[in-house]
This record gives structure tokens, C-alpha cells and sequence, in this order.
């Protein structure tokens, strides 16, 4: 809500204060002028006492009924009591008396605001500031942050743009500029606002930390690294800075900095669980799988009902071949999250090296029906089939797949192969062609999973008549 009360009061206004309590007090009535009531209420909304500002409003209307300002104070104060309707009514008629007092606008598209109207307060604040002829900007950054506070970024961004170029070294404008396009997820235009930002004030940790978390969301992981470690530099208890500098450096596959850098966060997190099970993660994709096993179970021991170090070591266990041990944990897994698809493939691909074929089709299935838009699920079905000399099981898969992936290549590719391998040429070209079309298609790829059809001159001589 816009605050149309001013923020000092002088030392006669505090004395009407006094005046007014001891009246209060004693219970017997006093007189106060019109500029004296609207000290009162301003003092007492400013002080968040609404109860008394109430009653200063309520005798105000007593002593000065015609009085337009005090009539614009009982409407602000009926606002803060939760009386919009009744406050609009009284703004509406003063709107008719005096049509170019701007406040009256203001207050109305207040209340438009709590009425979840927005579009009718951006017309009254519009109105508002066609009649603003000082202090412009602060109308503008006033109405702005009205909307930015009930999440409408998307109203609240022209105005925040309207103050910048009224004025455009005030790095707060730039800070919320750059806020709000983050918010509605324009990462190009928020990155170039913090960067502006950063340029009139470069010690601002959050700001770094902000432009750090754009950067990830745009697969720029270097800059974002760049970027926490400027919040570090700035605010080295900026704990957050700490654990998404690992997660970048992780993506970026330097394990053995992110590893240093979860361990930093360890001082300041207090859920160490999961703190624990991404440095065991690290250590797992370092091959480091002893060092990893110490983590996940420092991470169990911290949280046993936390999913993901009992996968992180059921996955190292698969890793080893052993597999009794590895279904204890993948099993734990699934058991404290059942709908993870990640948790049944494993457990699919452990089944699949013991003799529990029909287990492991289940996992592999209900992966795919937990999402059916991850390809690999249905691929690596499909060769279970394959390998146990059920071509058109894995062909069946594969079609069932590319319903949800219509253009990916491997499906395609794979499909091609099996089609030949079952000795349906036509059906074998048929996906071979659109997997050609796709500038991305490897084709060496299909003779690495399948090097019978090294040998098969048909399948050649499709290939290249489709080159």
C-alpha cells in the first residue's frame, strides 16, 4: 500500500499528541484544529496504533465533518481497518469535489490493490501521477514497489523503468529493475540490470549472489563461480554463496573444488544431510568411492529418512557388482521415495544382472510410466529385451517412447536397428531416414551398441542410399 503520511513531527505536533492522550486519559473532550487531527492520525498510523488513530479519526469527522483532508485521513484509517468499501465511498465523493487532489486517487488504488483489482489501481495511480507535478519519482517508486509487494512484477517493472530514467544513478532502481525481470524469468534482461547495478555500487553481496544464481539458470556455470565468489569476497558468512558455488563448480565437473567449497558451507548449514551426501557425490564422480561412502553415511546418520545417500551408495555398490548389497540400499531408496524414476531404473538395472528378469521389466516400467519423457528409461528396457532374445518386446518399448519423444535420435536410431535386426528393411529405413535428417545424428553410435550390423550389407546400403 502507498503511505501518504509524512515522517517527522514537529515539536507542536508532539504536543497535540500529549493533549490528545491526556484527554483520552481523563475522558473529557478537547478541541483540536483540522491541522492538528491530521498530525494525530499520521502519528499514530506512522506508529502502527490504529486503535488510536481510529479514535483521533472518529473525533476529527466529530469537530471538522467537511473537511476534505480529514475526510482523506478516516479513509485511510478505515483502509487499516479493513473497511475498504466503506473507505472507497467516502474517496469516490471527495473525487467529485475535488477531482485534481492526487492522494484521492492514490488511496483508491490502494484499495483496488487489496481488492485484488490491479488493473483498476494502475488506473487511479495513472491518474495520480498526471495530476504529480513535484516529487514524481517518488510516486513512481512508491507505486511500484504497491505492486511488487503482491507479486505483480509484471505491473510494477514499467514504473521501477519510469524512476530510472528520471534518475538513472540510483542503484536501488537498478537493484529492483533487475529484481523484477528476474522474477518474471527474463534472465538476459536481469543479468544486464545487476550488472549496471554493480557498476554503481560493486560491494553489494546480494547483488553479486543474484547475478550468480542468473548465470547458473543460463548454463553460464563459469560466470556464476565469478560471481560467488565476489559475494564471498564482499560477505564471507554469506552462506548460501558458499553451497551454490559448489553446485556450479560441480556441474562444471571440478569435484575437487566443489568439494572444498560444500565443506566451507558445513560451518554455516545447519541441515547437514544433504550437505554431506553432494560432497559424496563428488567424491563418487572423483571414483573416490571409499571417501564417498564416508559421506552418504555421515549423511544417513545425520537424516536416515534423507533418499539420496541411500541411492548415492546403493548406486557405488552396483558400480562394484554387488548386488545383494546394493538392492539393501536402492531398495531403502525407493522405500523413503517411491516416486522417483531415478530409484527404479537403478534398481531395474540392478534386477537385471540376476536372475529376476521379470523384477527388473517392473522397475524399468514403473521408471518410464514416472516419466515417460526421459528416453534412457525405455532404452535401456528395450536392450534388456534385447539381450534376452525379445526383439519385438524392445521394438514395442521403443514406439511406446517415441510417442512422448517424437524427435529424439537414439529412439530413432535404435528402432532402425532392431527393425533390422528382426529383418523389416522398410521399417528399418523408415526410422533410419528421420534419424539422418537430425545435423545432431551420430551414426557411428548405432555400431557401438550394435556391432552385428557391422557386418550386414543391407543395413549399409540403406545407410548410404540415405546420405
Amino acid at each position: 500500500m502507498i503511505d501518504n503520511t509524512e515522517n517527522y513531527f514537529d515539536d507542536d505536533a508532539l504536543e497535540s499528541v500529549d493533549r490528545f492522550e491526556t484527554m483520552i486519559k481523563n475522558n473529557k473532550p478537547c478541541y483540536f484544529d483540522v491541522h492538528e487531527f491530521e498530525n494525530l492520525v499520521d502519528h499514530y498510523l506512522e506508529n502502527h496504533k490504529l486503535a488510536k488513530a481510529s479514535k483521533a479519526s472518529d473525533l476529527a469527522m466529530q469537530q471538522h465533518p467537511s473537511s476534505i483532508s480529514l475526510q482523506l485521513k478516516h479513509a485511510q484509517v478505515l483502509i487499516g481497518r479493513g473497511e475498504e468499501i466503506k473507505a472507497l465511498t467516502i474517496l469516490k465523493k471527495l473525487k467529485g469535489i475535488e477531482s485534481t487532489n492526487k492522494n484521492i486517487y492514490i488511496l483508491i488504488g490502494n484499495i483496488y490493490n487489496i481488492l485484488k483489482k490491479p488493473q483498476n489501481a494502475k488506473k487511479q495511480f495513472d491518474i495520480a501521477l498526471s495530476l504529480c507535478y513535484d516529487d514524481k519519482e517518488d510516486l513512481l517508486f512508491r507505486i511500484a514497489v504497491s505492486f511488487e509487494q503482491l507479486g505483480l512484477y509484471e505491473l510494477a517493472l514499467p514504473y521501477f523503468i519510469e524512476v530510472h530514467k528520471l534518475n538513472n544513478q540510483d542503484p536501488e532502481i537498478l537493484f529492483e529493475i533487475a529484481y523484477c525481470y528476474e522474477k518474471l524469468q527474463k534472465d538476459k534482461e536481469s543479468i544486464e540490470a545487476y550488472k549496471a547495478y554493480l557498476e554503481l555500487d560493486p560491494f553489494s553481496d546480494n547483488a553479486w549472489y543474484n547475478l550468480g544464481i542468473l548465470y547458473n539458470r543460463n548454463n553460464q556455470s563459469l560466470n556464476s563461480i565469478e560471481a560467488y565468489d565476489f559475494c564471498i569476497a564482499i560477505n564471507e558468512k554469506h552462506s548460501k554463496a558458499y553451497f551454490n558455488k559448489a553446485n556450479a563448480l560441480a556441474l562444471c565437473e571440478k569435484f575437487e573444488e566443489a568439494i572444498k567449497s560444500y565443506i566451507e558451507y558445513l560451518d554455516f548449514d545447519d541441515d547437514h544431510a544433504s550437505t554431506y551426501s553432494y560432497i559424496g557425490e563428488c567424491f563418487e564422480k572423483l571414483e573416490e568411492y571409499d571417501q564417498a561412502m564416508i559421506y552418504y553415511e555421515n549423511a544417513i546418520k545425520e537424516d536416515e529418512k534423507f533418499a539420496d545417500p541411500w541411492f548415492g551408495m546403493g548406486l557405488i555398490l552396483l558400480y562394484q557388482d554387488k548386488i545383494d548389497e546394493c538392492l539393501i540400499y536402492l531398495s531403502e531408496a525407493k522405500r523413503l521415495e517411491d516416486k522417483n524414476p531415478d530409484y527404479w531404473f537403478a534398481l531395474g538395472s540392478a534386477y537385471s544382472r540376476m536372475p529376476e528378469a521379470q523384477k527388473a521389466v517392473q522397475c524399468f516400467r514403473e521408471a518410464i510410466n514416472l516419466d515417460p519423457y526421459d528416453p534412457t528409461y525405455a532404452i535401456t528396457l528395450a536392450e534388456f529385451y534385447h539381450q534376452n532374445d525379445k526383439k519385438e518386446a524392445a521394438i514395442d518399448v521403443l514406439l511406446e517412447s517415441l510417442g512422448c519423444c517424437p524427435d529424439d535420435v537414439q529412439l530413432q536410431n535404435n528402432l532402425a536397428a532392431y527393425y533390422m535386426l528382426a529383418s523389416d528393411s522398410n521399417a528399418a529405413e523408415h526410422y533410419l531416414r528421420k534419424a539422418m535428417a537430425n545435423p545432431e545424428n551420430k551414426l557411428e553410435d548405432i555400431f557401438i551398441q550394435f556391432p552385428e550390423l557391422e557386418d550386414n550389407n543391407k543395413f549399409k546400403q540403406i545407410i548410404k542410399a540415405n546420405q
